[in-house]
């Protein structure tokens, strides 16, 4: 009973659900689409050389590069607004705006703002974030309200964006623009 339990809520974490009631369409799609993500990434990387035990940054870049490499060709199709589908994105929209207008909202603004990156970035569905620009991460509060994520991706903010981001090879898996009031 309780190794069934766990493996019911380790699946739940996964997709994002972790609340008792039915998970809603939305929410549905986007933990779909971040599924195939993560299954592609997970398949893919079983390609590359396993990672030795190093302290050589040349060959751990060297990996990260090859997955990245794999990943991009194998998401050549890739589209902004294929994770975050036209229905997901006003979801996240409404979240998100609810967050900011909430006690803290300011707080949560302001800390965004000081760590937003210092040129602007256009952002590209399948490119690489750029490794000289600061990686901004989510507010706990607004974490806390958007749909967990497996450790493979994470949320980041880029200006008013907010983008799904590759952990292992910082591509930009989707985002959408003008999320952040």
């Amino acid at each position: 009973m309780t190794t069934r339990f766990l493996c019911l809520l380790s699946t739940l974490a996964f997709t994002g659900a972790l609340a008792s009631e039915p998970q809603s369409k939305e929410e549905k799609v986007f933990a779909n689409g971040v599924r195939k993500y993560v299954e592609l990434q997970q398949y893919l990387e079983g390609s590359v050389s396993a990672q030795k035990s190093t302290n050589e940054s040349e060959q751990i870049t060297y990996r990260q590069q090859q997955l990245t490499g794999l990943i991009a060709n194998a998401r050549l199709d890739a589209y902004q607004g294929e994770v975050f589908t036209r229905e997901v994105a006003e979801q996240f929209h409404k979240i998100i705006r609810k967050a900011f207008r909430e006690p803290g909202g300011q707080a949560m603004r302001k800390t965004i703002q000081e760590r937003d990156p210092v040129k602007l970035i256009v952002l590209k569905v399948n490119e690489v974030y750029p490794d000289d620009q600061p990686r901004t991460t989510m507010s706990p509060t607004l974490l806390s309200r958007l749909p967990l994520l497996p450790k493979e991706l994470a949320y980041r903010i880029v200006g008013h964006a907010l983008v799904l981001q590759d952990t292992k090879t910082n591509l930009i898996v989707d985002f959408i623009p003008n999320a952040i009031p």
